[in-house]
């Protein structure tokens, strides 16, 4: 009986001291870790804002490219930290990494062989985020896909359509990208008529629009520029088509143009202007 007791105390001794020995190992380096993740974000929030600060653009899009490249550093640093970090655990519980480490070198060479793509992903999100090409809340149509940005990393890009729908591309099949959030944007307004109407009496209508716009006390400040009204611009025998083009801030073309043509239609009905006629229907003219 007495041997057993020794034998348990014996084996509490043992584990108290490999607990003490290991756990302090084992503490240090999560305190390391948490450090490290620390200084991480304070760095690479000072490198951002560093870079931004010398480049062109408006405070939004300084604003915009910080969040989002800052944002895919970060994340790639605490990866690379989290992984060295568990390396480290796991030598300091006593356990053997070396067949790990091997093993892990034989199942990278694997894994490479079929990571070309995820290789080409993070090489192109780079350069994405480097070159400011758009950023979170951008408005882009990339390939047959339109929508704001929701999150740019370097090996995807997040977009959410605009009936909710999320929208996720690898960055390396990104070849062409169509930015409406960048400097300034252009409200185009085609206004159809029929061959019939008179096309001076039309264009004084556009203008007097453009007029009634540039007055508005919320929508003149959004047009930043002279708007054109560029007069017949496609004729066909069933319509006469005319433009207006307003420039605008990033993002507020929408609501110009939706704006502008509802004025443009109250205007052309007032006046009596004769519109085209849809497939099918009999003039009364």
């Amino acid at each position: 009986m007495v041997v057993r007791i020794q034998a348990v105390i014996d084996w509490f001794s043992g584990s108290g001291r490999f607990v003490i020995e290991r756990g302090s190992d084992v503490l240090i380096v999560v305190v390391l870790t948490f450090i490290l993740l620390r200084v991480l974000r304070v760095v690479v929030q000072r490198f951002v804002r560093g870079v931004t600060s010398r480049q062109g653009g408006t405070r939004r899009e300084a604003q915009q490219k910080a969040e989002t490249l800052g944002s895919a550093v970060e994340s790639t640093g605490r990866l690379i930290i989290i992984i060295i970090a568990s390396v480290m655990i796991i030598g300091a519980l006593g356990l053997n990494i070396g067949p790990l480490i091997a093993s892990a070198g034989i199942a990278g060479v694997a894994i490479g062989l079929g990571a070309q793509s995820l290789i080409r992903d993070m090489v192109n999100g780079f350069f994405i985020l480097m070159e400011n090409q758009y950023a979170v809340g951008d408005s882009v149509t990339i390939g047959a896909f339109s929508g704001s940005v929701e999150e740019v990393s370097l090996r995807r890009t997040v977009l959410r359509g605009v009936g909710g729908e999320m929208i996720v591309i690898p960055n390396g099949t990104i070849t062409a990208v169509q930015n409406s959030s960048k400097g300034w944007s252009r409200a185009v307004i085609d206004v159809d008529t029929a061959p019939t109407a008179n096309d001076q009496q039309v264009i004084a209508l556009l203008r007097e629009v453009v007029a009634e716009l540039q007055a508005d006390p919320v929508l003149g400040k959004a047009i930043v520029d002279e708007p054109q009204v560029l007069g017949v611009t496609a004729t066909s025998a069933s319509a006469v088509t005319f433009r207006l083009l307003i420039k605008t801030p990033p993002l507020q073309q929408w609501n110009m143009e939706r704006e502008a043509r509802m004025r443009v239609r109250l205007r052309l009905q007032e006046a009596g202007v004769p519109l085209p006629l849809l497939p099918g229907a009999v003039s009364n003219t």
